[in-house]
């Protein structure tokens, strides 16, 4: 599942303006139905998202949930953490580093 949240979009249809800020919202049932089994309440942080938005400087500035902070939050055990690693996955891939 991937859906993209334009706020620029959305605050411009407002008469409102903000500069370029998309949301990324992407999940995998296989991946985070057993996060949720585990723990119901990460539920409320899946799917992931990525944000993007321009700050005024050259190129995008790239934003996600920290997968420490969520495997901290929900105690979740090393063996769990994968499927959390995903933004920094995708973002590393676009970024080629």
């Amino acid at each position: 599942m991937v859906a993209v949240v334009d706020h620029a979009a959305a605050a411009d249809k407002a008469g409102l303006s903000m500069p370029a800020t998309q949301v990324i919202i992407f999940g995998n049932p296989q991946a985070g139905t057993p996060l949720m089994q585990a723990r119901p309440e990460i539920a409320i942080d899946l799917p992931m998202r990525v944000m993007v938005r321009d700050d005024g400087q050259p190129g995008s500035l790239i934003t996600w949930q920290d997968p420490a902070y969520l495997a901290q939050r929900y105690g979740l055990g090393d063996d769990q953490l994968a499927p959390l690693n995903a933004p920094a996955k995708i973002v590393s891939a676009i970024d080629g580093r």
